[in-house]
C-alpha cells in the first residue's frame, strides 16, 4: 500500500512537470509596437544672419561763407586814384602797388602742384571795351562772358587757361566799369606739372582755392576819389 502510494506521487510530480514545461513553451510575451504621433514635431530653427546694423554717416556741412569785414581780420586794398577799394583775405601780400596795377599774392594750400595764386589789378581811364589784358589775342567768339551782378554792380567775367613749359595758368577776370573808369580783377592759379616733381606732390582742387574769388568781389566799392 505504501508503495502504491509513493508511485502515485512520482507520476503527479511527473504530469505538473510536463504542464509546466509546455506553459513556458507556449507563452510568446507581446512585442510592443511604437504609434507615430498625429502631432508635427516642430521644425528645426534654421540658422538665421543677424542683419547687420544701418550705420548713418555723418552728413559733410559745407562751411559757411566768410563774412568779409575788415573786423575779421581781412585787409583793404585801396585805390585813392581811380576811386575803387577791395579786401582781401589774411596772409595775402602786396607785391606791386602802382595806380595803374597792383599785384595780391593770395595765401594758397601748401603741399599741392599749385605753385601761385594771386590777383593781378588793372585800372584805366574807359576807352572802349572794358576787358582784361589777358583777353588779348582771343577772338570775341571763344571768350563767352558771362554777367555777374553783386548787389548793385554788374561785372562781365572772362574764363580761360594758357600752358607753357610745363606750366599751367587758369584765370578768372571780373571786369567792371562806372562813367570813365575800367577796372579788371584777374586771379590767376599757377600750377605746375606734378611729372615735374622728384616726387608728384598731389594736385590742387580747383574748385576750393578759387572760393575765395567771389568773397574778394563781394568787397568791391566805389568812392568818391
Amino acid at each position: 500500500m505504501k508503495n502504491k502510494i509513493v508511485i502515485l506521487l512520482v507520476v503527479m510530480s511527473l504530469f505538473l512537470s510536463i504542464l509546466a514545461c509546455q506553459s513556458s513553451t507556449l507563452f510568446v510575451p507581446p512585442t510592443a509596437t511604437v504609434e507615430a504621433s498625429s502631432t508635427p514635431l516642430p521644425p528645426t530653427p534654421s540658422p538665421t544672419s543677424q542683419p547687420t546694423p544701418s550705420v548713418e554717416l555723418p552728413t559733410v556741412t559745407p562751411s559757411p561763407e566768410m563774412t568779409v569785414t575788415p573786423e575779421n581780420g581781412w585787409n583793404i586794398y585801396r585805390n585813392p586814384t581811380y576811386g575803387f577799394e577791395l579786401q582781401y583775405p589774411p596772409g595775402g601780400d602786396i607785391t606791386i602797388n602802382l595806380p595803374e596795377e597792383a599785384r595780391i599774392v593770395l595765401p594758397k594750400e601748401l603741399g599741392t602742384n599749385l605753385d601761385e595764386k594771386y590777383l593781378d589789378i588793372q585800372a584805366q581811364p574807359l576807352g572802349g571795351e572794358c576787358l582784361s589784358p589777358l583777353t588779348q589775342g582771343l577772338s570775341p567768339e571763344s571768350m563767352n562772358p558771362e554777367t555777374l551782378l553783386v548787389t548793385n554792380l554788374e561785372f562781365t567775367v572772362l574764363k580761360g587757361s594758357e600752358g607753357a613749359a610745363g606750366s599751367r595758368y587758369d584765370w578768372t577776370s571780373y571786369a567792371i566799369q562806372d562813367e570813365d573808369t575800367c577796372v579788371t580783377l584777374d586771379f590767376v592759379l599757377h600750377s605746375s606739372n606734378p611729372l615735374n616733381y622728384p616726387t608728384p606732390p598731389p594736385i590742387y582742387d580747383p574748385e576750393i582755392e578759387s572760393r575765395v574769388f567771389s568773397q574778394i568781389i563781394g568787397t568791391f566799392v566805389w568812392f568818391i576819389p
